[in-house]
């Protein structure tokens, strides 16, 4: 016991030296946030055989990558509606994929792109929901060492997804859709860290 204790003090007082000759990072990514407007999403529901209009709106946080190209991307969005029975409908997606974002060029605008598979929660059901979009990026701050600025994004959800609960006395079937998200791309909370 005793060779074990002189171990772990030698080993905790030589981790700090090891440390020391390493440089320090810190993440350094833009961050997206961004609302979900109210364009319309059909759902239908199963207990009424009927399909409703509905308009959802949200708001989510997404890393949107610190530079050129293509760099991961991932985030947690949430939206809500309300059917005409007064039922809410309402989706938490935590999202993960590719972004691309096209280099800086003379003019403030950037292109944007991503591919993103979500993982969502809506009341008791799990759904998986992946997305495209596209976008453009208004630079604000060209000296920034990350992209920062205005964005807007069309996005496009491919699948349907299953609503336990959603409708009165039933399921309920979100159809695939096409939305906008309006966000404002900032830097990102780490940086470089200097000695």
């Amino acid at each position: 016991m005793r060779k074990i204790f002189t171990v772990l003090v030698l080993l905790g007082l030589g981790a700090p030296a090891l440390a020391a000759d390493k440089p320090v990072y810190r993440w350094n990514a833009a961050n997206d946030f961004y609302f979900i407007a109210p364009m319309p999403q059909t759902v239908f529901l199963k207990s009424i055989s009927r399909n409703e209009v509905l308009h959802p709106v949200g708001l989510g946080l997404r890393s949107v990558g610190n530079g050129e190209r293509f760099s991961p991307s991932g985030g947690v969005q949430f939206q809500t509606a309300q059917t005409s029975y007064s039922q809410n409908i309402w989706l938490l997606d935590v999202q993960g994929g590719v972004q691309y974002l096209s280099p800086l060029a003379r003019g403030p605008f950037r292109a944007m792109a991503s591919v993103l598979g979500g993982l969502g929660l809506s009341d008791n059901t799990l759904y998986f929901a992946p997305t495209l979009d596209v976008g453009v990026l208004y630079v604000t701050d060209d000296e920034a060492l990350t992209p920062t600025g205005l964005a807007l994004n069309f996005y496009w959800r491919p699948t349907k997804i299953l609503l336990h609960n959603a409708s009165v006395g039933g399921d309920a079937v979100l159809r695939p859709a096409i939305g906008l998200r309006l966000g404002y791309v900032f830097e990102g909370f780490w940086a470089l860290r200097d000695k």
